[in-house]
């Protein structure tokens, strides 16, 4: 039996465009215009002209197909976001190779599984240390061209863009079809190993065109761009909405990591749009309200909205850029959807926990246990080397199946949880993993993850890892020296701050079955090396249980481990005691 169904209303219509096309005709009508730029060492930025970069992107592509480069070969980056990855990956999809791009913090084993995995025929890797984890991969023995930034033994990046016959390239873009594959993105590897996912011009492009129908973003715009063109989000949502309009991308080079370097150059730029992710969000409000000199800088009159995905915004959050007078948009899609689904419309007002309506020419559905099914031309062709995990997930009638649960209202679609994430309780109640740890780190001081947990059990429990950025300044504040390791953990100081955060983060959850009630702090902090985290900064659940599977035992059946009872925080009503 089948749910509910929406579509949108406006229709997107025929097109036929390529990624080289569409850059050669941005090129031919905005040659002056910056396409790009770049901070310079004396705190400036350097715009690049369109006229210039399809210069250096024909360039690019003459000396890769001089190269033996043929459309339909895999070309791997491996590197931060940069014009020369920018240059880079236009060209490769421009002559119909396909790019293959690669996390910039990506250690030994994820480069080797992913080059081992997409067997790309070349490479561009930019920088000394990411030089040196490519030459110890395996993987790279297959890999015939190697291209640089700095001078090395490998052909060196400034020497490949100088000068190419266009004509020649303009050859190469005509002979490209809208259904020829553009890029394999690999996913996050959240539930195992990264999926090489399938996408093709005509899963670019279509959406460059449902987003103009209802989105308009000048020529004048300027986008402060940190998230990494290895994921969606940035490469394909983010980067291609400029390069479509005509927005010039102004390079933050701390890469989101920094925020007084992120501030500092938001003073620079002056954006007009900003995209990224709720942390940063909350860092630039919590800045923003200790310091009116950062205010008057993030909150400039040209500063048109904010664009928020992959976790929900709090509603205190929001409600902050809104009575600064900045619209708040969200957005949905995973990956394989190239990767917009939803948007909450420009127009409207946004209603926390929902992510919009369709854009033109997407439908969503709801299958009868909630999971959410989307179709449309933006659906990926599939994932790399693997036509049966393709089977599972796309079915004849052409219908992606998420993996995601949600319902349909007249607000929109609502996000309730990944299916994977979903677990029920001894009394047979399902909980959602994702609602709850939302709920207690999305605007927490004290708290920087939390895995919810309790298949099977008689209620919700959770692992904290804290915020030790925060936790020293409170200790600094407090006159006292922060505890370190598990002495941290049983301190009954930072054990009450975070239980009575909990509290007050799940006073008005619904329904109460889904509250925490007990709790245990890992004085850790979760980082990509130990492969915890994703490169998007998701926890890969699966092996932070594995890795505390006794503490999470301990949570629940406390008198199997009676060392660990001090590190169990139990919570009652208004209170919480320390031990059973």
């Amino acid at each position: 039996m089948i749910g509910q169904y929406r579509s949108s209303p406006i229709a997107l219509g025929r097109f036929t465009s390529t990624i080289g096309s569409m850059l050669v005709r941005r090129a031919r009508q905005w040659p002056d215009h910056a396409v790009a730029a770049t901070r310079s060492a004396d705190h400036e930025y350097i715009p690049v002209p369109w006229s210039r970069f399809l210069d250096d992107i024909a360039s690019l592509a003459g000396f890769l197909h001089g190269q033996g480069i043929r459309r339909g070969d895999r070309v791997a980056v491996f590197s931060p976001n940069s014009y020369g990855m920018l240059v880079w990956e236009m060209a490769v999809t421009s002559m119909g190779a396909v790019s293959v791009p690669i996390f910039a913090g990506y250690d030994v084993k994820n480069v080797t599984y992913i080059l081992e995995h997409a067997e790309p025929k070349a490479i561009y890797v930019d920088g000394a240390k990411r030089l040196e984890i490519f030459e110890e991969c395996p993987g790279r023995a297959g890999i015939g061209i190697v291209v640089t930034r700095e001078p090395s033994r490998y052909a060196c990046l400034a020497d490949a863009l100088k000068g190419g016959p266009m004509e020649a390239f303009l050859k190469l873009v005509a002979q490209v079809k809208p259904d020829h594959t553009a890029f394999i993105q690999y996913t996050s590897g959240t539930t195992g190993n990264p999926k090489g996912v399938m996408l093709s011009h005509r899963n670019i492009m279509s959406q460059r065109r449902a987003l103009s129908k209802i989105w308009k973003v000048g020529r004048d715009s300027r986008f402060l761009s940190y998230l990494p063109w290895h994921h969606s989000f940035g490469g394909l949502f983010e980067r291609f909405s400029a390069l479509y309009h005509g927005a010039t991308i102004y390079l933050e080079d701390s890469l989101g990591k920094d925020l007084d370097r992120l501030i500092q150059n938001w003073s620079l730029v002056k954006p007009t749009q900003f995209f990224s992710v709720p942390k940063i969000f909350i860092e630039l409000v919590t800045e923003s309200k200790l310091a009116p000199e950062v205010k008057e800088i993030l909150f400039h009159p040209e500063l048109k909205f904010v664009f928020t995905a992959a976790a929900p915004l709090p509603r205190e959050c929001g409600e902050y850029f809104k009575a600064q007078n900045v619209q708040v948009m969200e957005g949905w899609g995973l990956t394989e959807t190239s990767p917009c689904v939803t948007l909450t419309p420009p127009a409207k007002e946004r209603i926390h926990s929902f992510v919009g309506e369709p854009i033109p020419g997407c439908e969503i559905l709801t299958a009868e246990d909630g999971e959410i099914l989307v179709r449309g031309p933006n659906i990926m062709k599939g994932y790399f080397k693997d036509p049966e995990r393709t089977r599972r997930v796309l079915d004849d009638l052409g219908w992606f199946h998420t993996g995601d649960l949600g319902e349909i209202s007249d607000y929109g679609l609502r996000m309730i949880c990944r299916v994977d994430g979903l677990f029920k309780l001894s009394n047979g109640e399902k909980v959602s993993s994702m609602l709850v740890e939302n709920a207690i780190t999305i605007s927490s001081r004290w708290i920087q993850h939390a895995i919810a947990l309790g298949t099977g059990e008689e209620f919700v429990g959770a692992l904290v890892f804290p915020n030790f950025r925060n936790l020293e300044h409170w200790a600094k504040e407090q006159g006292r020296t922060l505890p370190k390791g598990f002495e941290l953990a049983q301190d009954r100081e930072i054990q009450g701050l975070i239980a009575a955060e909990i509290q007050q983060n799940m006073s008005d959850f619904q329904p109460k079955y889904m509250e925490v009630q007990a709790f245990t702090i890992i004085p850790k902090e979760l980082t990509l090396e130990d492969g915890e985290l994703t490169p998007t900064m998701k926890v890969i659940r699966h092996r932070v249980a594995a890795k505390y599977h006794e503490w999470i035992e301990a949570l629940f059946h406390p008198n199997r481990h009676p060392n660990k009872l001090p590190y169990i925080v139990r919570l009652k009503g208004e209170d919480y005691v320390y031990t059973w």
